[in-house]
C-alpha cells in the first residue's frame, strides 16, 4: 500500500539568524511529515515555464504575465503529483518527521505588532514536539484554523493552540 498524501501546507518559514528563513512546502502523509524546500530559483523557474507555456499558445503578455504569478503561487500544488519518497529526494535540504514520533503539535494566529496600534505581519505559528527533536515554523497569514484541521485529520488530538 502506498503512501497518501492528506494535506499540503504552502510557504512554512523555518526562522534562521538575523530575520532570514528557509523556506518548505509541508507534505502531510499518512505517515510522515515532509518538509520539501521552496527556493528562488525554483520559484523563478516555475515563472520561466509559464511564461515559455504562454508563448507557444500565443497568448497576449498580460495572460502570460498572469500565468507566472499563478504558477508561483500554486507551486506546491505539483506535490499532489509526485511520489512522497520522491519529494523528500528532491533537495539535500528536505526532511521528514514521522508521524509516530510526533508528540504534540501546536497552531495558533499571531501578530508581530509591537504596540497594538501597530499593523504588523499577521502569520501563522507552527510548533512540532516529536522523538528527534521540537521544531518551530512560521506560516504567512492568519490560516491557523485552517491548517490545524488538516493536521488533525491525521494527528487527532495531540494538535492544539
Amino acid at each position: 500500500m502506498s503512501e497518501q498524501i492528506a494535506a499540503i501546507i504552502s510557504t512554512v518559514r523555518k526562522p534562521k539568524s538575523f530575520g532570514r528563513s528557509d523556506t518548505y512546502t509541508l507534505i502531510v502523509t499518512d505517515n510522515r511529515m515532509i518538509f520539501a524546500e521552496m527556493t528562488s530559483d525554483m520559484m523563478k523557474e516555475a515563472a520561466v515555464e509559464a511564461q515559455r507555456r504562454g508563448k507557444e499558445e500565443g497568448k497576449g503578455f498580460f495572460s502570460r504575465w498572469g500565468d507566472q504569478i499563478k504558477a508561483t503561487m500554486r507551486f506546491a500544488d505539483r506535490y499532489w503529483q509526485i511520489p512522497p519518497d520522491e519529494a523528500l529526494a528532491e533537495s539535500s535540504k528536505n526532511f521528514a518527521i514521522q508521524n509516530a514520533s510526533v508528540k504534540k503539535i501546536k497552531v495558533r494566529s499571531r501578530d508581530d505588532a509591537a504596540h497594538p496600534d501597530d499593523a504588523g505581519q499577521a502569520y501563522t505559528e507552527l510548533k512540532i514536539e516529536s522523538n528527534s527533536g521540537k521544531y518551530e515554523f512560521k506560516i504567512d497569514g492568519h490560516g491557523a484554523k485552517g491548517i490545524r484541521e488538516s493536521l488533525q485529520g491525521i494527528f487527532g488530538g495531540i494538535v492544539g493552540k
